[in-house]
């Protein structure tokens, strides 16, 4: 089995994947994949997040029906908060990550066409080996901590740790150039407008 090198900014959130790729279970790398999968759309979405969080009008007395907006649309997707976070006039991520976006981009695409069956416990039809899905978590593990770190340079977050509204009314500075709603009924409703 290929050793997992997981950088170390990213060694508490990986540390349950390190768990099963260590273990003898056998569906050990289908496992891991998928966990590291729900870590790649919970960074996009806390990263997302950390920038609608930032909004003026979002306090302590609006943050749960923020959080139900989100919670209520079934269609947010890790596309949508990379179109999410660009729509906001945050430095979109290709522009983030410079030229490696495109051939991580590539891969993260090619890894969702079959993930999406994984996910559901369907049968892939591709015959995909252990070794191919060894390569795959690396190449998620790899997308994750490009964009932690390049945000994390850029806005002071890096969308892994916990407690991102905290993060987001800490921050020392508001990166978003364009709120497109003021309210969390407004919020809700430009949510279902993002692709």
């Amino acid at each position: 089995m290929r050793k997992l090198i997981v950088p170390e900014p990213l060694k508490a959130e990986f540390q349950t994947v390190e768990a099963l790729w260590t273990s003898s279970g056998q569906t050990r790398r289908v496992d891991a994949l998928v966990l590291s999968w729900v870590k790649y759309e919970k960074q996009l979405r806390r990263l997302f997040s950390f920038f609608v969080f930032q909004h003026p009008k979002i306090d302590a007395s609006t943050i749960d029906a923020v959080i139900a907006a989100f919670a209520d649309n079934r269609n947010l997707y890790p596309e949508t908060f990379i179109a999410g976070i660009k729509a906001l006039g945050v430095t979109p991520l290709p522009k983030l990550l410079g030229n490696s976006y495109s051939a991580m981009w590539v891969e993260i695409t090619r890894i969702k066409k079959y993930r999406n069956k994984l996910m559901h416990g369907q049968l892939t039809g591709q015959g995909i080996s252990s070794a191919q899905l060894e390569r795959d978590v690396l190449h998620i593990i790899a997308w994750i901590a490009a964009v932690a770190s390049a945000a994390d340079a850029a806005f002071g977050y890096d969308g892994l740790r916990r407690n991102t509204y905290v993060s987001a009314k800490a921050s020392a500075k508001i990166h978003v150039q364009n709120y497109p709603f003021n309210t969390p009924a407004e919020l809700k409703k430009w949510l279902s407008t993002l692709k």
